[in-house]
């Protein structure tokens, strides 16, 4: 089954030039691969979803975020969508390549983040239920701890044992409270389009029309809609901190991040805390993934949890940084059509 191919570039030819070896693999620790792919006078981005995140409703869910986003300046058009037709079926995406590299500090990119963060809201404010199947294409990843966060407890927990066992104190310390600023978080009247990773690293600065778009937005894997501000909750812990890697968050990067989403979409400054557990959600565990990181490669379970480990161990201490950073600025707010310059 395809859709929306490309003249030049099919799913079927797509799927044997990787399976040839013509196409290159690119590097990545998520469930999902992505390839290069020369073709013709062409370069394309092929991306091949495990088996676990082919559903019909995934598919589904891109097609209908590309219908929504199609015109955007920095969004890469669906080329090409369908399923490989061998072994497990896997879900194969093709988009235009992306010339250019991301920053090495996504604090650089802040105020480009902001921005596709107003544009996602603003299309996604007209986008109705009942064009995304009722609620089936709507979800983030707050989402399954919302509404069953026992269930998912109980599956994690029999990884989280020897060393990992602070990972899981973390978890029941903290689960409460996140949960609860997800649900004050959620709206029923209104929808927003949801890119699941929105940061610094996957914003690509091309050359202009000629090589391609000024700014691309890359990595649509957990593209759908979502009720809550999950793409802005993820991205102020992802694109405020130190460095890659690192999890203490930069004062001045968190100060503009603040700034800059309460003047351009707007966020209250009141909601900051809120919004920093919010985006902690993302960094808890489950099961699913863990076990599936390490089926792609033994190496990425413990790696992932080491990851997710070092953020808790600062959690506290950064999300103090935060309120206290909301207040200041709402307490003493830059002048009318003034924004805070940060970074």
């Amino acid at each position: 089954m395809t859709s929306g191919g490309s003249a030049r570039l099919t799913v079927p030819h797509a799927v044997g030039l990787v399976a040839s070896g013509a196409a290159r693999a690119l590097e990545g620790r998520g469930l999902n691969t992505s390839y290069q792919v020369a073709h013709g006078a062409r370069t394309f981005s092929v991306k091949v979803h495990c088996a676990e995140r082919s559903s019909e409703a995934e598919y589904r869910r891109i097609l209908r975020v590309d219908e929504v986003l199609r015109g955007a300046d920095w969004y890469p058009p669906l080329l090409g969508i369908g399923h490989d037709g061998t072994g497990p079926r896997r879900l194969v995406v093709i988009r235009p390549w992306a010339p250019g590299v991301p920053s090495d500090d996504a604090r650089e990119r802040i105020g480009e983040v902001v921005g596709v963060l107003a544009e996602l809201a603003a299309r996604g404010a007209g986008t109705g239920t009942e064009t995304v199947a009722g609620e089936e294409l709507v979800g983030d990843y707050a989402s399954p701890w919302v509404a069953g966060a026992g269930e998912e407890r109980a599956l994690v927990g029999p990884l989280l044992t020897g060393t990992w066992q602070g990972l899981a104190r973390a978890m029941d310390e903290h689960l409460g409270e996140l949960r609860d600023a997800a649900r004050r978080l959620t709206r029923t009247d209104a929808l927003l389009v949801h890119h699941g990773d929105l940061h610094g690293r996957n914003l690509i600065s091309g050359g202009g029309r000629g090589g391609g778009r000024p700014l691309t937005v890359i990595d649509w894997d957990e593209a759908g809609f979502s009720r809550r501000p999950a793409d802005a909750g993820k991205a102020l812990w992802l694109s405020c901190r130190a460095g890659r890697g690192d999890f203490e968050l930069d004062p001045a990067a968190l100060r503009h991040f603040l700034t800059q989403l309460h003047t351009r979409l707007p966020v209250p400054y009141a909601s900051a805390g809120d919004l920093a557990r919010l985006g902690a959600l993302w960094f808890l565990p489950r099961h699913g993934h863990v076990t599936l990181l390490g089926r792609r490669d033994a190496r990425l379970g413990p790696w992932y949890l080491g990851w997710v480990a070092r953020f808790w161990a600062r959690f506290r201490r950064n999300l103090d940084l935060v309120t206290r950073t909301a207040a200041a600025l709402g307490a003493d707010p830059p002048p009318d059509g003034e924004t805070d310059p940060g970074r």
